[in-house]
């Protein structure tokens, strides 16, 4: 089930952004499982598995499990358990009569899933709330594709938008940890491989790379040295 569960998150991620190409896809999704569960989950795992889809390949795709429940949320579902009861119920029932039914109206259903198909990215990318970076914080905008780049929009978190910042620490003024002893502040390596640090678990914003929990030696080395 996680050939079919990546498939179909893999057909929503291609309607929201309207795109088809798989970078753009993966990086999304990948972003969206780290906002879900806090985990990273690389997009090259998750390219090079679906490019094993299309390719019809019969390798099996394992995906660790936090990236099955967060992918199973992206497509609408409580848990990765919930989609596999509701698909495995689809799937059981009157298995002969959909193969004889496509075979039958083959191109009936190819012009029905074009028009679909538009409907639905109109309605996705005109009814889904999306964001940016700007600086150092996410701003929500409208879907405009020629005021910013594809790679640019992702899909609006309320979370991002309130938590997720880029700050400067300050060495005897930043709570760099919690009282349980975790990280309070993430950092990560722009474009010009600079050192930038974070309020949040997430992405770069500009990389695309997983940032990572600050440590008393960063902090000793490049804060407060």
């Amino acid at each position: 089930m996680h050939r079919n569960l990546l498939n179909e998150a893999f057909k929503k991620a291609k309607k929201e952004l309207n795109s088809n190409k798989i970078t753009h896809l993966s990086q999304h999704l990948s972003s969206y499982i780290v906002e879900d569960c806090k985990e990273p989950y690389g997009e090259k795992t998750l390219r090079i598995n679906y490019k094993k889809i299309l390719e019809t390949s019969d390798e099996k795709i394992y995906l660790k499990e936090f990236a099955a429940e967060a992918l199973s949320h992206y497509l609408g579902y409580s848990s990765f358990t919930d989609f596999v009861q509701k698909n495995s119920n689809e799937q059981n029932s009157h298995p002969l009569q959909p193969q004889i039914f496509l075979k039958k109206n083959k191109l009936i259903i190819f012009l029905f899933l074009i028009v679909i198909s538009s409907v639905l990215i109109y309605y996705s990318s005109s009814r889904q709330r999306w964001m940016v970076w700007q600086v150092d914080h996410y701003i929500e905008v409208d879907f405009d594709t020629e005021k910013y780049k594809l790679q640019q929009l992702k899909l609006y978190k309320e979370e991002r938008i309130k938590g997720f910042k880029k700050i400067i620490p300050i060495c005897n003024e930043t709570i760099f940890f919690n009282e349980d002893g975790s990280a309070n502040l993430w950092y990560g390596k722009n474009k010009d491989k600079k050192l930038e640090y974070f309020t949040a678990l997430g992405l770069h914003p500009e990389t695309g790379k997983t940032l990572k929990p600050i440590t008393s030696y960063m902090i000793k080395k490049y804060i407060c040295h």
